[in-house]
This record gives C-alpha cells, sequence and structure tokens, in this order.
C-alpha cells in the first residue's frame, strides 16, 4: 500500500521541470531541453553555472580547463582526449567505463563511447551549466553521476562580428571569425575557425576546422523556432601521450624516445550535428519547447601496430577501423503553473546508433591471450558489430511554495530503453572463409526520482536538501555469459547553503553521500584479457563536501574559489585479480580508495584590473595525491600549478592578451592509469603506471577585434 501511495504521489507531482514560470517570488527553471542558470532560492540541488565572460578569460583548449573550476568535477587528459568525473563516481575503470556524466549540448545528450568526451567545438560554448548528484531523474542512463550542460552562443542584435587570433607553444594557433545580423523577423550568427598544434607529446598533432550557425526566425511576438548547424572537421596524429613507468616520464615525458608505436594513428573525424527547436509562449496558458535533432560523428583511423618481420619492431599497422555514431530524436517539455505550484511535462524520444567495422590490412602472427596460442590474422578479414539503443521516456518536475520559506521539490522519470547488437564475422582459416553473425538484444525499464527542498533562512541565506537517483543498465555484451547481470543503481543524499556574506560576496556549501550498489565489472580483474565474464563485484560510497566562493567581478578586485573534499571507497568488493607475468594474485580490496581520487581540490580565480584598460588574472590549481589502482599499492604525488593571464583593451572594439600556463613550469602527472605487472617483473610499482606528463609553461597571446 505505501509503494502505492508513493507512485501515485509520484505521478501527480510528475507534471513537472517549468523554466522561468514565475509564482510570485518562485522559479521553476529546470530543464532537459535549455541549459539556464538556477533560482538560488527554489534549486534543491547543487547546480554551479560558467558564464560567457569566465569562458572568455580562461581562454581554455580543452574543456577541463573550465570544468577544474567548479568543485567536485575532475577530468583524465590525456593529449586532446577529456574523460570527464563528477565526485569520482566510476573512476575505478579508464577504458570503456560510462562515467555516469551526460553531457549535453543545446539539449541533446551526447552519445559519448568509453566515457570519453570528443568533439566538442570549445570555441561555440556560451555557458556551461554543472548539476552534480545522481541525475537520472533529467537524463535518464546516462546521469547516475550529473550533468554538464553546454549552451552555444546566440545571434546577437544588430549587425557585426569579430576576427580573432591566437597562437602559442608546441606550433598552436586558433583562428576564428564571427558575423551577426538581426531584424525584426529574424537572427543569424555564423562562425567559422581553423585551429592547429604540433603537440607536445609524440605523435599529437592535431588540426580542426568548424564552421557553425544558428538562425531564429520570429513567426510572431509569442513564437520563434531556430535552426543550429554545427560542423567540424578534424585530423588527430594519435591520442596518446603517456609513457610507462615514473623512470619514463622522468626520462622521456612526451615517449619520443620509447620506440613505442601507439596503437591506433591518424584520426579523421567529421562530425554533424543539426537541430530545429520550436518555442511557444501561451500566456497565462504556460510555454511549450520542441526540439528535434540529428547528430553524427564519423571517425576512421588505423590500428594494431605489428612486428610483421620478427625483428622485434613494430614496422606497419594492420588494420582500418570505422567507427560511425548516430542519434536523432524528439523532445518536448510543457510548463505551466497554477497558484503557488509550477509544472513541467517532459517527454524524450530518440535512437541511437553505434557501428563499428575493422578489417586487417596486413597479414600478422602474434599470441592471443584469449585463446593462449599464436593466431594468424588474414588480409580480408574484418568484423561488423552494430549497437542500437531506443530510448523512450517520461519525465518531469514540480515545485510547491508551502510558505514564504519552505519550497517543495519532486522530479519523476520513467525510462525504456531497447538495445540491440549485431554483429558479422568474416573470417578465413588459411584454405575457407566463413561468416558468422550473432544478434542479442535487451529490455530495461526504470524509474528515477528526486525529493528535495529549500529553506530560505533570510534573505541572503537558503539551505537546500535532496535525494535523488540513477542507475546504468548492462551493456548486452557484458550480458552474454551472465544473463543474470543486474543494474548499477545510485542515490545521492544531499545538503546544503548558499547566498551572500556581506556586499558582494557569494557561497555555496554543501555535504553530500553517493551510494553505488551493483558494480559492473569484469569478475577476474578490471582488465582480465582472459574472460568475457561480467559480474556485479561490489558497492562503492562516495562522500565529501564543496565550498564556492564568489566576489563581485565588476569591483577592482575579485576572486572565484572552488575547494572539493572527497573520500571514496570501496564498501564491499569481490577478490580484485592482479595479473602479474609468471602468475595471478588476488586481493581483498574492501575499504580501499578508488583510485584517481584526490581527497583534496582546489582552485582559485583571482582578477584584479590594476589600470582602467589593463585586467590581470591569476589561477591556482592544486589537488592532493592519489592512489593509481584499486589495490593502493602505488600512490601518485599531488600537484600544484599556476596560470596568468593579461588584458589590455586598446578601446571598446580591439583587445589583446598573453596568457602563461603552468609559470612554475611544473611537469607533474596530468593522468595515471595502473592495472597490470606490464613491465613482467612480478611486481606491480610505479614502474607499470601509464602517466600522462604535463608538458610544464606554455605560452599563448592572441588579440580580438569586434565591428
Amino acid at each position: 500500500m505505501k509503494n502505492k501511495v508513493l507512485l501515485g504521489v509520484g505521478l501527480f507531482c510528475s507534471l513537472a521541470m517549468a523554466e522561468e514560470v514565475a509564482l510570485g517570488t518562485i522559479l521553476v527553471e529546470s530543464s532537459t531541453i535549455e541549459g539556464i542558470a538556477p533560482d538560488a532560492k527554489t534549486e534543491a540541488s547543487t547546480v554551479n553555472v560558467i558564464d560567457a565572460k569566465t569562458i572568455e578569460q580562461i581562454d581554455p583548449k580543452n574543456i577541463n580547463e573550465l570544468l577544474q573550476t567548479i568543485p567536485g568535477v575532475t577530468a583524465d587528459v590525456r593529449s586532446d582526449v577529456v574523460e570527464i568525473h563528477i565526485r569520482g563516481v566510476n573512476q575505478q575503470e579508464f577504458m570503456w567505463e560510462d562515467t555516469g556524466v551526460v553531457v549535453v549540448i543545446d539539449g541533446v545528450p551526447v552519445m559519448q563511447v568509453g566515457g570519453k568526451i570528443r568533439g566538442i567545438n570549445i570555441d561555440e560554448i556560451e555557458s556551461i551549466k554543472v548539476i552534480k548528484g545522481s541525475a537520472g531523474y533529467l537524463y535518464g542512463a546516462d546521469a547516475s553521476a550529473g550533468a554538464i550542460i553546454i549552451t552555444t552562443k546566440k545571434p546577437k542584435s544588430g549587425s557585426g562580428g569579430e576576427v580573432s587570433a591566437e597562437a602559442g607553444s608546441y606550433g598552436f594557433q586558433n583562428y576564428k571569425v564571427k558575423a551577426h545580423h538581426s531584424t525584426d523577423k529574424y537572427a543569424v550568427d555564423v562562425l567559422a575557425g581553423y585551429k592547429y598544434e604540433d603537440g607536445y607529446w609524440d605523435q599529437t598533432q592535431n588540426d580542426q576546422k568548424t564552421g557553425s550557425g544558428k538562425f531564429i526566425y520570429f513567426i510572431d511576438d509569442t513564437s520563434d523556432i531556430t535552426l543550429n548547424v554545427d560542423i567540424t572537421k578534424r585530423y588527430q596524429e594519435t591520442t596518446r601521450g603517456s609513457v610507462t613507468g615514473v623512470t619514463e616520464a622522468q626520462t622521456n615525458p612526451t615517449g619520443a624516445d620509447d620506440g613505442d608505436w601507439p596503437w591506433s594513428k591518424d584520426y579523421y573525424s567529421d562530425i554533424y550535428r543539426y537541430s530545429i527547436t520550436y518555442n511557444k509562449d501561451f500566456e497565462d496558458l504556460g510555454s511549450l519547447k520542441i526540439i528535434t535533432y540529428y547528430y553524427k560523428d564519423l571517425y576512421n583511423y588505423i590500428s594494431s601496430p605489428q612486428d610483421t618481420n620478427d625483428d622485434g619492431d613494430d614496422d606497419a599497422y594492420t588494420r582500418d577501423n570505422d567507427e560511425d555514431i548516430k542519434q536523432y530524436g524528439i523532445k518536448a517539455e510543457y510548463r505551466n503553473s497554477i497558484g503557488d505550484f509550477a509544472y513541467m511535462v517532459g517527454t524524450d524520444l530518440g535512437r541511437r546508433e553505434y557501428d563499428e567495422y575493422r578489417e586487417t590490412t596486413t597479414e600478422y602472427s602474434s599470441y592471443s591471450w584469449r585463446t593462449h596460442s599464436t593466431e594468424t590474422y588474414y588480409v580480408g578479414e574484418s568484423s561488423l558489430d552494430e549497437s542500437t539503443e531506443d530510448r523512450y521516456a517520461i519525465y518531469g518536475e514540480s515545485k510547491y511554495k508551502v510558505n514564504d520559506k519552505l519550497t517543495a521539490v519532486l522530479n519523476i522519470r520513467y525510462d525504456y530503453n531497447k538495445y540491440t547488437d549485431d554483429s558479422l564475422d568474416h573470417d578465413y582459416d588459411g584454405t575457407t572463409w566463413s561468416d558468422t553473425a550473432s544478434t542479442d538484444s535487451e529490455t530495461f525499464r526504470n524509474l528515477t526520482y528526486r525529493v528535495g527542498a529549500t529553506y530560505d533562512l533570510n534573505n541572503n541565506h537558503t539551505l537546500y536538501a535532496n535525494i535523488s537517483t540513477g542507475f546504468r543498465n548492462p551493456r548486452v555484451s557484458e550480458m552474454d555469459e551472465n544473463p543474470n547481470l543486474d543494474k548499477e543503481t545510485y542515490i545521492t543524499y544531499e545538503i546544503g547553503s548558499r547566498g551572500s556574506i556581506g556586499s558582494g560576496l557569494f557561497y555555496e556549501a554543501s555535504a553530500f553521500i553517493i551510494d553505488t550498489k551493483d558494480i559492473i565489472s569484469k569478475v577476474d580483474g578490471t582488465y582480465n584479457w582472459d574472460s568475457d565474464y561480467y559480474d556485479n563485484v561490489g558497492d562503492a560510497r562516495n562522500q565529501g563536501v564543496e565550498l564556492s566562493l564568489k566576489s563581485d567581478r565588476s569591483k577592482k578586485l575579485s576572486f572565484n574559489l572552488a575547494y572539493t573534499y572527497l573520500d571514496a571507497y570501496y564498501t564491499s568488493h569481490s577478490p580484485f585479480i592482479v595479473a602479474y607475468d609468471t602468475y595471478d594474485q588476488a586481493y581483498d580490496i574492501t575499504d580501499n580508495q578508488l583510485p584517481r581520487v584526490p581527497h583534496h581540490k582546489i582552485d582559485l580565480i583571482v582578477n584584479y584590473k590594476f589600470m582602467p584598460k589593463w585586467n590581470l588574472m591569476s589561477e591556482l590549481y592544486a589537488q592532493s595525491k592519489y592512489y593509481a589502482d584499486e589495490t593502493n599499492f602505488v600512490t601518485m604525488p599531488g600537484y600544484e600549478k599556476v596560470n596568468l593571464r593579461v588584458d589590455y583593451s586598446y578601446n571598446k572594439n580591439l583587445n589583446f592578451f598573453v596568457k602563461v600556463d603552468n609559470v612554475l613550469d611544473k611537469q607533474y602527472y596530468r593522468t595515471v592509469y595502473l592495472f597490470s605487472d606490464r613491465n613482467n617483473d612480478d611486481k606491480l610499482d610505479a614502474e607499470d603506471a601509464s602517466i600522462t606528463v604535463d608538458p610544464g609553461r606554455v605560452f599563448y597571446a592572441g588579440f580580438k577585434y569586434r565591428f
């Protein structure tokens, strides 16, 4: 009976998620289609926003340089590939895991492969909103740890544009041209850009060409339609950037002299993103927003270097690879208010397709860890894996103003996901060609929610609290040998306070606990190559506190401080297998810390307008030491770095800047992975770690001219 009552309340209150619906002093601003700033008085979760001014000042080269200014957000950066984590959730893996962080671009959750963020056009970002905590109630299976919501730039009023150019260390170049024009009936904005970099690490040259535009047609005073187009073409020599072991990291940080061939090379990417958004304001009858989208990412690269002439050195890449990612669908939200009650109902319908084609281009023989024998691979052998996800969801949020101080919030979302995997292997045994095909499918249904409230202590301080849930469905391939595999589940408990102190000092402080149940992993160890048997291997808890302090940026001296304390550990786990050269060893890792999760992280940005036309920005980032893997045998040092930037405004149209990152030239370890005895000495130590070393001090300079 209790469950039925709760379900009834949930269905009633799922009339939800309104955006900027005024109810006296209450605003209901949540939306999965448009990432807007939160209402500090009635937002029940920790939500941080990086605005356009901050993005311009930081001038990021990858998205992590922005996200490190937010408490609780970390990223593993290897060359130009970024993997985002929130509050350390799902930090234990590093190749194929789902990080639980959904990245949303203009309302569309972007499909990720192995948790890696690719294809973000940083030059087009207008703002970033970060929702922390299990956000399945908003975005379903992708958001068990939170959401990174990116809003791209919109057309400005009037007519004009800007040109900018930037150059820096390691051959870095970045050129952009923008133009905008608007009338009473339409507004348009276009951007063209070119970016190039030699890369600090061995074989990391990359270049990128982008073109994007938005066209808004104002149908009448209460409705409009927006067409958004974003096209990126990119080349990356490799995505490497790591070396093996601390000795190599000190003596050969770029990897140029290690003789290793990267596993993959010559990445060509074509990324297309199209969307159409319709807005209608019914005045006293609420508002409607509909978005339809089509995103397509096409990747081609070569891989699998082999020693084909038995001289001990790799001499040929033997495989050609195509990866095609397509996603398309429609989302709709309706918002309205009745007295002190505001609501929004939404629907999310779409399909995701991931096709991976691999073909052998050079004959070779090698030892297979899977079969423990030498196998020959023939020219023309191929495999095609096609994965499809059909997504259907309804969701909502309600806000009820109980009294002048207390506001109650309830979210609910129901997801239906159907996954289908089709595979076709084309093989040769030295005599006969054969084809092997298979099809598997799985269906999942999930209900997620958030229950929260805010309480205004006074005009300056608001308390907030919430409980939210999330999930991760098993992959079809993970269920091949274990059809009883359960989904991962997440629940977040959070309490906090936000407001202002004195004149122009704003704060947000929160404490949280995230419990992860039924972690999905290989039963014999995260990267055991001998088996594909997956199971629910354990549970974890991530807990900590976060603090954000900001002062008034219009003042001569202003600052932005972000601090995180995070404790992430396994509350239970099956024996963890480490593969040594001559034997395997099982370890009890219950109560061990999750790898790559520092206890302390701080980012401090200070802006000083020391003359009317001059501004100095300094940034200090620091984090404490952390463990490199699940066994907690190897500790990696923490680090700190200082960045400086000076801006000079010649006039209102022309600006110059000089930027120095890592002023103290500290070559710290950006990212460390450790999972096996890589140097085959029957020890697991720092010499087995895969380490990405920061380039050290780098310089940039450029200008922007507005017309």
